[in-house]
């Protein structure tokens, strides 16, 4: 089999954006892993979130806030994403998710406009 350069390949069908944020103290993902990673597989063509997971313990957070963000449309921006967070997670790392949302969004922004 032939393997093709990148640029025969083309734009891939998705791509994995990852943003961090410092965790609050109070929380038990801060004291085994410092930070939030929050990583989004996204379709390169809708900016549609097809995937999402972070590093919150226990595993149902990150089940929650796989289900809020999975869906999202980055190319309409992110602010019900970070409306649907703010209302319905009440956990101490609110504002970690949302500073690591932001930063993954900063990162799609950049690779829409063929910065990256």
């Amino acid at each position: 089999m032939q393997r093709r350069t990148k640029k025969e390949r083309g734009k891939p069908s998705t791509v994995l954006l990852v943003g961090y944020a410092k965790l609050p103290e109070e929380t038990a993902a801060q004291s085994v892993y410092g930070t939030i990673g929050l990583a989004l597989e996204v379709e390169s063509a809708t900016g549609t979130v097809v995937s999402a997971s972070c590093t919150l313990v226990p595993p149902t957070a990150d089940e929650f806030v796989s289900g809020i963000l999975t869906g999202v449309r980055l190319s309409d921006g992110i602010d019900s994403a970070v409306a649907e967070i703010t209302a319905r997670y009440l956990g101490p790392a609110q504002n970690a998710i949302i500073a690591a949302l932001r930063a993954a969004y900063d990162r799609w922004r950049a690779y829409h406009s063929g910065e990256e």
